[in-house]
């Protein structure tokens, strides 16, 4: 299934920043004046040629402390270029999520399908902390955006997940990290928010994890690809993906089923 967003002239990823191509250009020109190729600064570096030429091109985003230690291998005076890299666009979240984070923010109805992590909106910390390799500012991101769960105005969105039993078995971190996890996941239901888990062997749904959310009555789908997430509000693909949805949660357990299921696992798997 290939759904996405089609926007004439535009293209889906990172669109680099004046500043980002500002500290490329600012690199390579420092790097010239050393007299290194661009090979020699990624070995003093510790990182891949490409990785280099991807940054001085402007197309990645680099960290602070990477930028600091460019300086150091260049050297060149501290904060010369730390000073274009205060400029840039530090949010850590990929530019191709963004647009799923603002329909997010908004939505009054949220429907969930997912196949092998735990929904973002209901990880704990330290099982996200796994997930992104410890990047802090990625998971402050992904904490952040649970938020909505708890806010008073506007009132908290309608979720309904439906989770793959595999969810619940695949280790991220230590048996203590999974118990609280998969413990929290029952903490978190309510009245505004449903979880059901269906059996791998019956479940429908084996292209992929998607989200369905409704905002100010329109619908907007998102999914995932081995590449990116994809955004889309095609009538077509929302309706594929409505029928995906009936259809998974028509072989899911009950809530009260399911409940009782991730209870056990905690107990039994997770210790």
């Amino acid at each position: 299934m290939r759904v996405m967003v089609r926007r004439k002239g535009t293209k889906m990823g990172r669109v680099p920043s004046p500043a980002l191509i500002t500290l490329g250009r600012q690199i390579r020109r420092y790097r010239d004046a050393a007299g290194l190729r661009q090979r020699e600064l990624a070995e003093l570096l510790g990182y891949s040629e490409p990785w280099l030429s991807a940054l001085e091109t402007g197309r990645l985003l680099p960290k602070a402390d990477q930028v600091a230690v460019i300086e150091g291998a260049l050297h060149i005076p501290a904060g010369v270029l730390m000073e274009v890299c205060k400029q840039l666009d530090i949010d850590p979240t990929p530019q191709w999520f963004r647009e799923w984070r603002d329909v997010e923010t908004t939505a009054d109805v949220l429907r969930w399908v997912e196949l092998s992590n735990i929904p973002g909106l209901l990880q704990t910390e330290d099982y996200a902390a796994v997930l992104l390799g410890k990047d802090q500012a990625a998971v402050a991101a992904r904490m952040e955006r649970q938020q909505i769960l708890t806010r008073e105005s506007p009132r908290p969105p309608t979720l309904h997940f439906v989770m793959d039993e595999a969810v619940l078995y695949r280790g991220v971190g230590g048996a203590k990290i999974m118990h609280d996890q998969v413990k929290q996941l029952v903490d978190s239901i309510g009245p505004r928010l449903t979880v059901q888990v269906v059996r791998s062997e019956t479940n429908p749904q084996s292209a992929g994890a998607f989200i369905l959310a409704t905002a100010d009555g329109r619908d907007v789908a998102y999914l995932e690809t081995a590449v990116r997430g994809l955004v889309t509000t095609t009538g077509e693909d929302v309706s594929i993906l409505s029928r995906a949805w009936e259809s998974v949660r028509s072989y899911a357990m009950s809530q009260h089923e399911s409940i009782e299921f991730i209870r056990r696992t905690a107990e039994e798997r997770w210790v």
